[in-house]
């Protein structure tokens, strides 16, 4: 009795509502529930979630509001494992958010030799200026991390092997 209701309650709106209008917010709602899913496996530290999100399609380069991106926020926390995943689906690496920030500057404020180390391997531009006008190398020198500025700027080989 439940599912002959709830069939003829779906039947009355679809027949009020454009079918376009629904299939429009089906796929919107969608699309912003798979974003709002993959930016909170990452701020989780889910990395299981991470992975099924991505094997099912979930946008890689998806941004926030602030126009950080799945790689940026993992960056940000500083998981290498996380990062790992999110390089394997091939985000774009040079995007910037608002603040003009790449994931490697990100990576460089937070000091992590392991995220740096992903990044410049997969082809991270070390080049790029934020809003504020600096790099990766000077941002890390800024933040105290001058392994993460030696390893920018490839001056220790047993930093890369690490």
């Amino acid at each position: 009795m439940k599912s002959l209701v709830l069939v003829t309650i779906t039947t009355i709106l679809i027949a009020f509502s454009s079918p376009f209008d629904v299939t429009a917010n089906e796929n919107n709602t969608s699309d912003v529930i798979v974003a709002e899913n993959i930016l909170d496996a990452i701020k989780d530290i889910d990395i299981v979630s991470l992975n099924v999100l991505l094997a099912e399609g979930a946008a890689v380069d998806t941004v926030d509001k602030e126009g950080n991106t799945p790689l940026m926020i993992a960056a940000k926390i500083g998981n290498p494992r996380m990062v790992e995943i999110i390089l394997a689906h091939n985000p774009r690496l040079n995007v910037r958010n608002n603040q003009g920030d790449t994931a490697l500057m990100i990576a460089s404020v937070q000091g992590v030799i392991d995220v740096t180390r992903q990044l410049l391997n997969k082809g991270a531009d070390v080049t790029l200026e934020n809003a504020a006008g600096l790099n990766s190398v000077e941002i890390a020198l800024r933040n105290g991390h001058r392994d993460v500025s030696r390893l920018i700027r490839g001056e220790t080989n047993s930093l890369m092997s690490r």
